[in-house]
Parts: C-alpha cells; structure tokens; sequence
C-alpha cells in the first residue's frame, strides 16, 4: 500500500492487490475540503497509469453542490487521467444522499461504475478486473 494523501476528511493512497487508486472518507467533507482530496485521487491515477479506483464513501454525505462539480469538472478529469472502472461504497442509508451513480450520469461510456454496500464487494468486484 502506498499512502499518497492524508487529511482529517480522507485518506488516498495505491493498493498493490487490487491495482487501483483509493479514496476512504473518514468524515463529511464539502466544498475544498471534498475537492482536494478528489484532485488528488487524480494525481495519484496519473502517476500509477491506474485504470481502476475505489471510492469508500460509506461515511459521508453527497451535497448537490458537490455533486454538481463531480460529474461536470472532476469526472471528465477522471476519465482522461485513465480511469476506467469505478467501485463506490456508499452508506447503508443511501436515500439521505445523493447517489455517485446519479452525480455520474448515465451518459458515461467509457466508464464502467458500480455501487456497493459493503467495500468487501467492491474490492472483489474490482479484483476480477484485469489492469
């Protein structure tokens, strides 16, 4: 496991199992908050040549606002840093946030996304995808 980023709101770093770049929130972020870490989500799948990054989310909260800048100016980001699958863990109480699939946007091709319940799922799904 390589750390690669570390505040009070997430922790990013590169895990070696599964080949992807990971983003675990550890409190509520909004805001810069939530976009620095997300930028440097970025820079860390740039500097890996990842094709795959795991989004914990189990213990935050999407705003609109946020949600708003995910899908229009980090997603396009995202994908030319050369993402190309995506697993997002979102909280058991998901109908009190906003859905990463919804901020996404269906439109997405070159993009293959999906939400777990529980990280466990997520890490197997993502570690039957050969990078």
């Amino acid at each position: 496991m390589m750390h690669y980023y570390v505040s009070n709101k997430a922790h990013i770093f590169w895990d070696d199992v599964i080949e992807a770049v990971v983003i675990r929130w550890n409190s509520f972020a909004q805001a810069e908050d939530f976009r620095v870490p997300l930028d440097k989500m970025i820079e860390l799948a740039v500097i890996k040549k990842a094709k795959k990054a795991l989004s914990d989310s189990s213990h935050t909260l999407l705003l609109a606002e946020d949600a708003k800048w995910l899908s229009e100016d980090w997603l396009p980001r995202l994908l030319n840093a050369g993402i190309q699958y995506t697993a997002t863990v979102t909280p058991e109480k998901a109908n009190t946030n906003l859905s990463v699939s919804k901020a996404i946007g269906k439109d997405t091709t070159n993009l293959s996304h999906h939400e777990f319940e529980d990280i466990h799922n997520a890490v197997s799904w993502l570690s039957g995808i050969s990078a």
